[in-house]
Parts: structure tokens; C-alpha cells; sequence
């Protein structure tokens, strides 16, 4: 193609471009042509491709969305769902308005919430629908596959042991069972009148032999040596005699001061050549061979003041008084030849000397003191003044502390009693001790929950016993421990305890001196028997007893209160038998053997205990089981009471093997036999109240098994119903004197009796009177006249139905008089 054609095709393609417009024009060059391009698609991919897609969507679905826009911007769903404006009170036609639009909002809310709660409903039904069937599916697919389908495969049985006299499973473990045998042996010494041993020096050495944990017979041990004290008295507040007595204290000093005695001599044994160690085996000697080993260094000397030989003085006066010997820290200063009024002092304090003298020189001291020592480099030199001077207990001595013990010794060395305190110098009391190790410090600072042991023997040496159990308590592994040592304690009258049982298990009084906590041992016992009073009974008894000298709110003796919720929550056969004993043969008020008969007294024995469940049970509406216990405890008048109220109810149904019907039946046949030995234990009423039930027992028994005749006789023995119309007013008056459980049972009676007396009408009608219910006396009246006193009968009882000045029930009334109209 040659440029000749090419022009000509292109004016052809321009003339046919051309439009019939007044539109300029507009000529663009290949450059404008790009930059216009470049414009177009920087301005459609700014607005986002997504916007371009969705006008041609719509444009090629005929939809305007700019149109359509504008219609969404302009809806609103403020006047359906927003709040409403409010109102002036005198707007009428605005309140209406609201009103309306409130109506049709509660309407549309509790649509919409009807609506969910019925898809939620369906949704769960169905879910639980599928896993229903899932759970079927895996059931089926577990089922085990049948003999004949394996043929070869032969089932093996596995042979099983068991022991020719297999024990009873027991709740209690090893180390509760050990526990369990020590507190048996102690009840039983006190029963028989023995001298008891001393359960802190027993459950000790028990710990250390028997116990296969060194920390547990340690905490063991720590108890044992604070409770080597003076007996107290139960008339003693243990709390109070405890925070004035230095004997406490001692204890506690001399514990630690023994342990560190064995620390020293264990660093000996481990450095025989170092040590050196000679002459008489005293604490002296002791205590110069521990201070060649630790120092024997020259760089462990720097700072000490007082060093002679290689030997500083002053840690051999400090640890002689860590090791609780004054003399032998008074043999050491007198040999240095120094500090002659610190030496004069510790002479005196080891004497015992209360002059005024010791007071002066004790002034001089502290001024010294205060004045040169309280900026010393020799640690030990202070400390040994700290403690001679009993001052300055704001110094923890951080060089000297080594272990916890050593910081417990030093600030039980540094007590000052209430009546012996400085008020010009800060000085630390017992209480000021205890509240600092409980409160301040407490089981952070202790990391008791890892270090249970430890925690406890900070707060057994420092005489918080209570909150030491108790933290003890609260771990189940600690548990047994913690009982029988609130047990041990309890038994020596060292264990504080709150007014009231209902307390908790820690608590304070208002005038105990702080922080001294009490500790409620009766909840204590409680919770610990309770998780083995089913399995191990005779051992929960035994737990019992330990409370026998508490006493609840209402006067109760704890110990029967305890034995007595155990029998309510478990009132069966074996459980009785195992408590109380079996029923003598002679005697079937007297039971022989049982657990409880060990711990009689002359406050209670098992007959008042058997009588206090009774009554509980009775309070409970378990009547059966509290007739069982009034029989036991001998308690006939409220045995009666039950079986008339019980039978009230059962008397007029047919006796069925099983039934209560059937049980009360027993038990009248025991009262009867009882009845004959002692009838004047019961009250007349009842008595009376309970021969009619058993009679009336005997006629529905008679009524049931088709025995008119006999059934007939014992209501007219009783005079119960009438026989004509005169003797109405008699019946009703003699039923006014009847109990509540007579008059119970009149409906069923009334009907049975007219029961009765139709079927005679019907017999002796259809008969000629040779089958009559009355033998020879009915063959010798006339028919007519046999009828005719059997209507006057049946006329007698719908009379005294409406008659007794009781509520009949209507349909009892509906067919007395239907039967009466039948016989006419």
C-alpha cells in the first residue's frame, strides 16, 4: 500500500467520524492524546476500581445509581428506633404520638425476642438431637464382637484372688490410722481411770519413730519442747497465762540455742584439725574450737575489734550466748580484761541480782552505746551489747543472721516484759514479736506455702500455737498433723479456745492482746471425722469423746450433738446395732454391747443419746426410723404418739408385703409385748388413742379379707358407729372424746361399715335368709324385718355422718347416701 491509498482511507475514516453538531471541534496531538489517557486512569484508579465495577454493573442492569444514592442518604431509621423527644406535659397530641410509637416499639422488641428465643430453643434442640445420635453411633461401635463370628478364638478368664478374711475398706490412711490407734489408747486409760499419758510426748515420739517425714517429727519436736511447761488448770485462760509467762519464752530461746549447739558440733566434726578440739567437753571449748574454724582466715578477722592471738573476742562471747551459756561468755570477757562494766553487768544478770546497781551500770552502758557502738565495725561487739542491753531492735544485725533461727533467737534475746520496759527507749515486747513474725512478715515473707515446716516453727516458738495449726489445716497433707496437735494441746489446757463452737476456725476475742488468735478445736474435730464417720465409726466416736467438755449455745454436750448427727444422716439397722448394741433377750428395753456403751458417764449414757436422735429425727418427720430410737432409749410415751400419728394414715389400706402398713405391724406387735411391763409409762389419752388404732387395724384387716362378722364385732366392742338412730348422739359424744387420729380414720370406717351393711342387704334380699351374716339369730326373724333393720342401720350412719361436728370430705357423704338409697 503506498501513502497515496493510506490518505485516502484515512479522510474516508474521518468523513465518517463526523457528526452533525455544533460542537467545536478538537484536534489533539499523539502527546495530548497520552496525557489524557494518563489523566483518566490516575482518576479511576484514585475512586477505586470497585466503584468503577459497580456503576457498570448496575448501568448495564438499568439501575441510576447516582439516582439510588441519593434515595439511601435521604432514609432514616431515627423515628423507629432512636428515643423519642420528650414532651411537654401539656402537648397532648405529642404524648399520644409517643405513645403509639412506644406501643409499636414493645411490640417490635418482643417480637424480635420471641423470635430469638425460639430459634435458640430449636438450635439447641437439634444440636442436642445430632449428639444424641453420635453418642448412639459410638455406643454401637463399641459393642464387643459375638463368639460365633470369631470361632477359633477362645475367651480366657481371668482368675481372681481375694483374701480369706478381707478387711472393710477404711477412709483413713497409714499415717491416720496411726494417729486413730494413739487417741483409742489415750480415751481408754481415761474410761478406766488410769493415768493418761502425755499425747504431745506420744504423738512425738510416734512422728520420729513411726514416720517416715523428718520435718513432721521436727515440727513434733518443736511442740514438744514448748509445751514442757507448769500444768495449767482449765479454769485458766491459756491465751492470757501464755503471753505473761516467761516460761514461753525460755523455751523457746533454749530450743533454738540447742540446735545451734548441734549445728556447732556437726562444722566441728567436719574440721577435727582445724578445730583443734580438746579439754573438758563444755561449751566453752565448744564455742573456741567453732570460732578457729570460721575464722581461720586472717581476712575473715578484718573489722573485729579485740583480736589476741588469731582469736577475736567478741564472736567467743556471742556465740557462747547463742549456745545459752552466760558463763561461759562471762569466763571469756574476764580473760580479755576488757569492757569491765559490760562484764560487771553480764555477772549480774547471770546471778539473777535486781539491785539498783545493775540499773545504773545498764544506763552507763547504753549511753556507750548509743554514743561509740552504734557505728561499730565489729558486728559481734554490738550484737553482744544489743543483747546483754535488751535494746535497739530495729537492728536486724545482717551480718550476723544466718538462718531464721538465728534471727528467732535474737529477737526472743532482746524481749523486754511489760513490767521491766524502758518507755525512754525503744525496746521489744512479746506481743510486739509476735505481731511482727504474723503480721508484718506473714507467709510471704516466709514462703510458707513451700515451706510449711518453717512457718510453723517460727510461730510454735514464738507461742501462736492457734495460728500455727491453723495454717497447718489448711493443706490436706498437713491436716492429721494439725488435729491431733490442737488435740495434744487441748489435753494439756494449752490450746486457746473461742466462748462459742459456732465460730470460726480461727478467730479473736475483744479482750485477747493482739495478735493472739483462738482456735476453734470442736470445728476442727469436726470436719477431720466427718470424711470417715461412714467407713470408720468406732474411730470417729473415739474423735467424739475428745469433745465431751464443750458445750454449745443451748447447754448440748458437743460430743452427743456430734454422735447424734451422724446417727440422723445414717439412721440404718447396722448403724444402731453397731452403736447401741443388740436388744437383750430378757429384756427388750435393755441393749447389750454397741460403741457408745464404752464412753458412759454419769451426764449421759446411749439410752439419752438414743432419745436426743429420736427427737431430731421426730423434728425431721422421719418417723419410722425415730420410733426405732424411742424404743431403744425406752421412751414408750413418744413410741405410742408416733405409731397413732403413722397408723392414722395407713390404717384402712389393705396390708401389701413391703408396705408401711405392713412394718407398723411389727412394731405394734413389740409395743404390746412392752405394754404388759410398763403400761404406766404411758399417758392415759394415748393409750386409749393406740388400742383403738390396733382394733381398727383388726377390722380393716377383717373388712379386706371379706370377714364381715368379725369386722362388725369389734366396732360395736368400740361403740364406735351407731346400730340405730338413737344411739347417734351417744357415738358422737364418745367420738368428741376421742384423739385427732380416731377422728382421722372416722371416713373410712363410716364407709366401711356401710360397705358392710349393703352387702348383708344384698345377701339377705336375694336369699331366704339361710346365708345371713348373723347365724341363728337372723334365721328367726323375718326376712322383711332383716331388711328393714339393716336400712335403720344404714339410715344410723348417714345421720352420723352429718352429724360429728368434723368436715367430712364430700365424696365420703356422696356414698353414704347413694348406698342408703340403694337399699330402698
Amino acid at each position: 500500500m503506498d501513502l497515496v491509498e493510506l490518505l485516502q482511507q484515512a479522510q474516508r475514516l474521518t468523513n465518517e467520524t463526523k457528526m452533525d453538531t455544533e460542537m467545536p471541534r478538537v484536534e489533539r496531538t499523539m502527546s495530548q492524546v497520552l496525557q489524557a489517557t494518563q489523566e483518566l486512569h490516575a482518576r479511576v484508579t484514585q475512586t477505586g476500581t470497585n466503584d468503577l465495577q459497580a456503576h457498570i454493573l448496575l448501568g448495564s442492569k438499568g439501575v441510576d445509581l447516582p439516582k439510588l444514592t441519593q434515595k439511601l442518604e435521604t432514609l432514616s431509621a431515627r423515628q423507629s428506633f432512636e428515643p423519642l423527644d420528650p414532651v411537654a406535659d401539656t402537648d397532648v397530641q405529642g404524648y399520644l404520638k409517643n405513645e403509639r410509637e412506644n406501643a409499636i416499639l414493645s411490640v417490635i422488641d418482643e417480637t424480635n425476642r420471641s423470635i430469638f428465643d425460639s430459634v435458640e430453643r430449636i438450635k439447641w434442640s437439634r444440636v442436642y438431637g445430632e449428639w444424641g445420635e453420635e453418642k448412639e453411633a459410638l455406643l454401637n461401635a463399641l459393642v464387643g464382637p459375638r463368639q460365633q463370628d470369631f470361632p477359633d478364638v477362645q475367651r480366657q478368664m481371668v482368675p481372681t484372688a481375694m483374701a480369706d478374711e478381707p478387711s472393710p475398706f477404711s477412709r483413713l490412711n497409714n499415717i491416720q490410722q496411726l494417729y486413730a490407734k494413739q487417741i483409742v489408747a489415750y480415751n481408754e486409760s481415761h474410761i478406766q481411770g488410769s493415768q493418761r499419758a502425755n499425747l504431745v510426748s506420744a504423738f512425738a515420739q510416734l512422728a520420729q519413730e513411726s514416720f517416715d517425714d523428718s520435718l513432721v517429727a521436727e515440727m513434733w519436736d518443736v511442740l514438744k519442747y514448748m509445751a514442757v511447761v507448769t500444768p495449767l488448770s482449765r479454769n485458766i485462760d491459756p491465751i492470757k497465762s501464755r503471753q505473761t509467762a516467761p516460761q514461753f519464752i525460755q523455751q523457746a530461746r533454749a530450743y533454738l540455742e540447742r540446735r545451734y549447739k548441734i549445728y556447732m558440733n556437726k562444722v566441728i566434726e567436719q574440721n577435727l584439725v582445724l578445730a583443734r578440739r580438746g579439754g573438758i567437753p563444755n561449751v566453752y571449748n565448744l564455742v573456741g574450737s567453732y570460732v578457729g574454724v570460721i575464722f581461720q582466715q586472717p581476712q575473715s578477722l578484718y573489722g573485729l575489734h579485740d583480736v589476741s592471738n588469731g582469736r577475736p573476742l567478741w564472736p567467743l562471747v556471742y556465740f557462747s550466748l547463742r549456745s545459752g551459756d552466760m558463763g561461759a561468755a562471762v569466763k571469756y570477757l574476764k580473760e580479755s580484761g576488757t569492757c569491765p562494766e559490760l562484764l560487771k553487768l553480764m555477772t549480774l544478770q547471770k546471778l539473777g541480782d535486781t539491785d539498783t546497781s545493775k540499773a545504773k551500770i545498764e544506763g552507763q552502758l547504753k549511753l556507750e552505746y548509743n554514743n561509740k557502738l552504734h557505728v561499730c565495725t565489729d558486728p559481734y561487739k554490738k550484737a553482744v551489747y544489743g543483747i546483754v542491753l535488751a535494746c535497739d531492735p530495729n537492728d536486724s544485725h545482717p551480718e550476723l543472721m544466718r538462718s531464721i533461727d538465728d534471727f528467732l533467737w535474737l529477737q526472743l534475746s532482746i524481749l523486754r516484759g511489760q513490767d521491766k520496759r524502758d518507755y525512754n527507749i525503744e525496746q521489744l515486747t512479746y506481743s510486739g514479736l509476735q505481731s511482727l513474725i504474723l503480721d508484718k512478715y506473714g507467709e510471704n515473707y516466709f514462703n510458707a506455702r513451700e515451706k510449711a515446716p518453717l512457718y510453723f516453727q517460727v510461730l510454735a516458738l514464738t507461742g501462736q500455737f492457734e495460728a500455727a495449726i491453723e495454717f497447718l489445716a489448711r493443706t490436706e497433707a498437713n491436716r492429721p498433723h494439725a488435729v491431733h496437735m490442737a488435740i495434744a494441746l487441748n489435753e494439756l489446757c494449752m490450746l486457746g479456745a473461742p466462748r462459742s463452737v459456732k465460730q470460726p476456725l480461727l478467730s479473736s476475742e475483744p479482750d485477747d492482746p493482739p495478735p493472739m488468735k483462738r482456735l476453734n478445736l470442736v470445728r476442727l474435730i469436726v470436719m477431720y471425722a466427718k470424711c470417715f464417720e461412714q467407713s470408720d465409726t468406732e474411730q470417729a466416736l473415739q474423735y467424739y469423746y475428745l469433745l465431751r467438755h464443750f458445750k454449745s449455745e443451748d447447754g448440748i454436750n458437743v460430743m452427743l450433738s456430734c454422735v447424734c448427727d451422724l446417727l440422723v444422716e445414717n439412721c440404718d439397722d447396722k448403724m444402731l446395732e453397731l452403736v447401741f448394741g443388740v436388744e437383750d433377750e430378757c429384756n427388750s428395753f435393755r441393749f447389750t454391747g454397741g460403741i457408745f456403751a464404752e464412753f458412759h458417764t454419769m451426764d449421759y449414757d446411749k439410752y439419752s443419746l438414743a432419745g436426743m436422735v429420736g427427737d431430731e429425727l421426730a423434728r425431721r418427720s422421719n418417723y419410722e426410723s425415730a420410733i426405732k430410737l424411742y424404743f431403744i432409749a425406752g421412751h414408750l410415751d413418744k413410741t405410742l404418739r408416733l405409731v397413732c400419728s403413722l397408723l392414722s394414715q395407713v390404717v384402712h389400706q389393705p396390708s401389701r408385703p413391703g408396705s408401711m402398713r405392713e412394718r407398723l405391724c411389727n412394731v405394734t406387735k413389740r409395743l404390746d409385748a412392752a405394754l404388759a411391763e410398763r403400761k404406766t409409762d404411758v399417758e392415759a389419752q394415748v393409750m386409749v388413742s393406740y388400742t383403738v388404732l390396733s382394733q381398727l387395724m383388726d377390722f380393716f384387716d377383717f373388712y379386706h379379707e371379706g370377714e364381715y362378722r368379725l369386722a362388725s364385732e369389734i366396732l360395736s366392742n368400740n361403740r364406735l358407729i351407731p346400730a340405730n338412730s338413737s344411739e347417734v348422739d351417744e357415738c358422737v359424744t364418745n367420738l368428741k372424746r376421742m384423739a385427732p387420729e380416731i377422728i382421722k380414720v372416722l371416713p373410712d370406717i363410716l364407709l366401711a361399715a356401710m360397705d358392710i351393711v349393703y352387702e348383708e342387704y344384698v345377701s339377705q334380699r336375694g336369699s331366704t335368709g339361710s346365708g345371713s351374716l348373723y347365724g341363728d339369730e337372723s334365721k328367726s326373724e323375718n326376712k322383711e324385718a332383716v331388711l328393714r333393720h339393716l336400712r335403720i342401720r344404714a339410715k344410723a350412719l348417714t345421720n352420723m355422718a352429718a352429724s360429728v361436728p368434723y368436715r367430712m370430705p364430700s365424696t365420703t357423704n356422696q356414698r353414704l347416701v347413694q348406698l342408703e338409697i340403694l337399699m330402698h
